[in-house]
């Protein structure tokens, strides 16, 4: 593992993009509801997929193992847990829904376990108890706060989410670690979509306010979120490798309090600070490379 000016470039890159979803996804929902904009976002994200991979003379998955792994990984990491995301949107801080999805790093060395048969080592059980510890620190303080603006429900709603997100993790790890990226998020993405548009036409009216800002999250969400952070991703992975790409998640949180405390001025109060603190050293101390103690 090699750390050079290269490798933080790009891992806080990463970060910023990845925890600026969040307030992005809380402007969008201004402008449509939850799972509408989650339809029109996934399948415009497959369409410019697609485009891609025919311009790169690629094509989807023809197996048929990589093509339902893919359709899995749609409904796990994009239907349900973006789904859950944006809905907790109408009730939830972005700063409080962020934090939640990224204990998912945590979730998934639980899950691992029995799944992959990955039996955690001690240091990567003292980063969930830890990390858990740091959110339930920050999630009760907020809820017992006399000017409390995060809904209970709500956080339920974006805790199942984020659950469905390290079922995701687990099952790429398990399933489709090998296949063609790309191919594998057009499908997700087309997935994601047929799913989700039975059950928007079901809970919400496609109410949709055409606007610059309806225009500006959806490009975002399309073009940067599904490309520029896929591509910075896989750049940090070959500079830094799996391991050390993935101890950069351990910024999450903060950046995404940060971002959200300029963009939408959400209070950031000394027990969300303090909480933060065990939160990001259970995330890298769970994704800390292993190599390094010569474990795994």
């Amino acid at each position: 593992m090699r750390f050079n000016w290269q490798v933080l470039a790009l891992g806080v890159t990463f970060c910023v993009l990845w925890s600026s979803a969040f307030t992005v996804g809380k402007f969008a929902v201004q402008a449509a509801p939850p799972l509408w904009f989650l339809v029109i976002r996934y399948s415009l994200g497959f369409l410019l997929m697609w485009l891609v991979l025919v311009a790169m003379r690629r094509r989807l998955p023809d197996n048929r193992a990589d093509m339902w792994t893919g359709i899995w990984l749609g409904i796990f990491n994009n239907a349900l847990y973006l789904g859950a995301c944006y809905i907790a949107f109408r009730t939830v801080s972005s700063g409080m829904v962020a934090m939640i999805a990224s204990l998912m790093p945590l979730v998934t060395v639980g899950l691992a376990w029995p799944v992959l048969g990955e039996k955690p080592t001690v240091r990567k059980l003292a980063g969930l108890a830890l990390g858990l510890g740091g959110a339930w620190f920050i999630l009760g303080h907020r809820l017992n706060a006399e000017s409390a603006v995060d809904d209970p429900l709500g956080i339920a709603i974006a805790a199942v989410g984020m659950i469905c997100l390290a079922c995701g993790t687990v099952l790429y790890k398990r399933r489709g670690a090998d296949a063609d990226p790309l191919a594998m998020n057009a499908v997700q993405s087309g997935a994601a979509g047929v799913v989700l548009l039975p059950v928007a036409l079901i809970l919400e009216d496609p109410d949709i306010t055409f606007g610059w800002t309806f225009i500006w999250t959806q490009a975002y969400t399309v073009i940067v979120m599904t490309f520029a952070t896929l591509l910075i991703w896989f750049a940090l992975i070959r500079k830094a490798g799996a391991g050390a790409a993935s101890a950069f998640h351990f910024l999450n949180p903060g950046i995404a309090l940060l971002i959200a405390f300029i963009a939408l001025g959400e209070p950031v109060t000394r027990s969300d600070l303090l909480g933060l603190i065990p939160v990001a050293a259970g995330i890298l101390m769970v994704n800390w490379p292993a190599r390094r103690e010569g474990t795994s």
